[in-house]
């Protein structure tokens, strides 16, 4: 199945003066725990070891927070976050009119406060690039997923 990057907003930086937008491999995703659902996007990220969501996406399907699953990593700032997983299940939806599931799979799921600056998780080699084949395709800004 092939989705188009999601193109964002960002200013302008004396590095690129002339920036205005920037295009990222993201995926629109429901997560699914119990009978509670929320709605967030996904940056798939092959440098990302684990799939790992904002706390507060966690806390509102009834995770919690914190929990003996924890996992401690660092990211590019070199400091130790905590991640507390648990299992959900994902759906992945696809950009249509009207919007509808591409598919839908379970993941053991981390959940960080470090993430609630970004508001959306990020896809990782355990749980996603394990279970799928992505190939990235930059120059078009699409990616599949098999």
């Amino acid at each position: 199945m092939v989705f188009p990057f999601v193109e964002l907003p960002a200013a302008p930086a004396p590095a690129f003066p002339n920036r205005t937008s920037i295009k990222r491999p993201m995926l629109q995703l429901s997560l699914h725990r119990g009978s509670k659902v929320v709605s967030t996007f996904a940056i798939v990220d092959s440098g990302a070891d684990e799939c790992i969501f904002p706390a507060s996406l966690g806390m509102a399907l009834g995770v919690p927070i914190p929990n003996p699953n924890v996992y401690v990593f660092s990211g590019t700032a070199d400091q130790p976050q905590n991640a507390y997983f648990d299992n959900v299940r994902v759906a992945v939806w696809q950009f249509a009119k009207p919007p509808q599931v591409a598919f839908e799979f379970e993941l053991y799921a981390g959940f960080c406060d470090t993430l609630e600056h970004i508001g959306l998780g990020l896809l990782g080699q355990n749980g996603f690039f394990s279970r799928y084949k992505v190939l990235i395709d930059h120059a078009n800004s699409v990616m599949e997923i098999i």
